[in-house]
């Protein structure tokens, strides 16, 4: 089975936890470093997950799709049970997002965003591969424009670098 790595902020309820799964056949594993999975406990989104492949028990539904975009491998919530982790391991372990479909539909393919003009154009000049300084000198902006012109692009299409809005602007 799998080497997992247990982050649920209770000791007693990691150990509970512990002890069911090595019951399932899983190794649970003190370091992150050594492990194949990560069950963490997030009552709020601040980074990446600690592995690639990270499940996060919620505390809130409003963390899902954060979740799922800052890298976590899927979620579950509190209340779903012993049953449902039991799915969701393996399933995670074997490089399947574990998530609601509808949030899956919704994040992989979200609803266009309107973008408005300048927007637009700035896009498409940063997608060209033109700095910030370069697209305010053209457009005649100040560069701090121009960046909040990018951060509401960003925010509109789901991207976070520029590689992700090339693509995104050619598909």
């Amino acid at each position: 089975m799998a080497r997992i790595w247990l982050n649920l902020g209770a000791k007693v309820l990691e150990e509970a936890l512990a002890e069911r799964l090595k019951a399932l056949g899983h190794e649970v594993v003190p370091d992150p470093q050594k492990a194949q999975l990560a069950l963490v406990f997030l009552t709020h989104l601040e980074g990446p997950p600690p592995l690639p492949a990270t499940l996060a028990l919620l505390a809130s539904p409003h963390l899902a799709e954060g979740a799922l975009r800052l890298g976590y491998r899927g979620y579950l919530y509190p209340h779903q049970g012993l049953e449902v982790l039991e799915k969701a391991l393996p399933a995670v372990a074997r490089g399947e997002v574990w998530a609601e479909r509808r949030l899956l539909a919704a994040f992989w393919n979200p609803t266009p965003s309107r973008l408005t003009p300048r927007e637009e154009l700035v896009a498409h000049l940063a997608a060209e591969g033109l700095s910030n300084r370069e697209i305010a000198q053209r457009l005649g902006l100040s560069e701090k424009t121009v960046k909040a012109h990018l951060s509401s692009v960003f925010a509109k299409l789901g991207v976070r670098r520029r590689v992700e809005l090339v693509l995104r602007l050619k598909s």
